[in-house]
């Protein structure tokens, strides 16, 4: 569950969100290329749900599966969510919204990675 798509898939979402951040600092509202943006980054993420589903049924590594598989829904919800909470509200709140969506998938890409090499977080 490592490697270029994964690295791709942080990339993407990370000109996303800073497009939207630049979008709320000149107080307008979603266009419809970011939009598209993120439709683009949605589909990669479902292939990632789907790629990481078939390997984890071909594997026998030994990790935390439902934990592996929350993860990736998870990464599936959060940019729909974030592009339909600034179609109901159309100010500069609404792009933060989806800039803030959109930092925290390269964040939950990482903790995919973690779960699936079997790499716990240690609390201090």
């Amino acid at each position: 569950m490592t490697g270029l798509f994964a690295n791709a898939i942080i990339a993407v979402s990370l000109v996303l969100a800073a497009w939207a951040f630049v979008l709320a600092a000149m107080n307008r509202s979603a266009s419809i290329p970011l939009v598209a943006g993120v439709g683009v980054l949605e589909l990669m993420l479902i292939a990632f749900l789907i790629g990481g589903i078939v390997q984890m049924i071909s594997t026998p590594h030994d990790f935390a599966k439902w934990e592996f598989v929350a993860y990736l829904l998870g990464l599936c919800v959060i940019p729909p969510l974030g592009v339909a909470w600034s179609w109901g509200e159309k100010s500069r709140t609404a792009m933060i919204v989806i800039g803030v969506a959109l930092v925290v998938v390269p964040i939950m890409v990482v903790r995919v990675q973690q779960v699936w090499s079997g790499t716990s977080v240690t609390h201090v």
